[in-house]
């Protein structure tokens, strides 16, 4: 699939994984392949998004706050008021298993993190993979040969229940309407 990709949607993946990265999350979701497809410049379908509020800077803070929401000092508050106490549990642990053990970081020789960060290829959530697959199928409907930014946001926004799709439309676009721009664009070969 991948070699159907234009340079720009190839180039959207690429700052998708390093926005992830950035994060510091072990995987690459559709909020990370959205990041990168409005990290690119001079697209049309892209700037639907940035057209209606929604650009690069605006984006990142909403999947910031995103990931903050799922963080693991919420989740250590949420198991105190239910009477468990994290930092017990923790302090158990790593006196059977020794310091460190649940340390998000890798050991010395894993190649997969420094400092916390992941390094290389971050593999696609199910949603994005799925979000991927997508795209081919809306680029095959629209009989395009190969898969263009605006194909890629279709996949993105096809699955309403994707962290993708709710970022648009909690910026305030109808995703039926947006689709339906997005597809018109590219009938016309924009």
């Amino acid at each position: 699939m991948f070699e159907r990709f234009t340079a720009d949607c190839r180039r959207a993946v690429v700052v998708a994984q390093e926005e992830a990265r950035m994060l510091r999350c072990s995987t690459t979701g559709t909020e990370h392949l959205l990041l990168g497809v409005l990290g690119l410049t001079g697209d049309a379908a892209t700037g639907l998004l940035t057209d209606g509020g929604l650009d690069l800077p605006t984006a990142r803070e909403a999947v910031r706050r995103l990931h903050a929401a799922t963080s693991p000092e919420l989740d250590a508050e949420a198991l105190d008021t239910i009477g468990i106490d994290l930092d017990a549990v923790r302090e158990k642990v790593e006196s059977v298993f020794g310091v460190g053990a649940l340390s998000p970081t890798a050991g010395p020789g894993d190649r997969r993190r420094r400092g916390g960060i992941p390094r290389g290829h971050l593999p696609f959530t199910p949603d994005a993979k799925k979000s991927l697959e997508l795209s081919l199928r809306e680029a095959l409907a629209l009989k395009s040969g190969e898969i263009l930014p605006g194909h890629l946001l279709l996949g993105l926004t096809r699955d309403e229940g994707t962290a993708a799709a709710r970022l648009v439309r909690d910026h305030g676009f109808d995703l039926d309407a947006l689709r339906d721009r997005i597809r018109a664009m590219l009938a016309e070969g924009k």
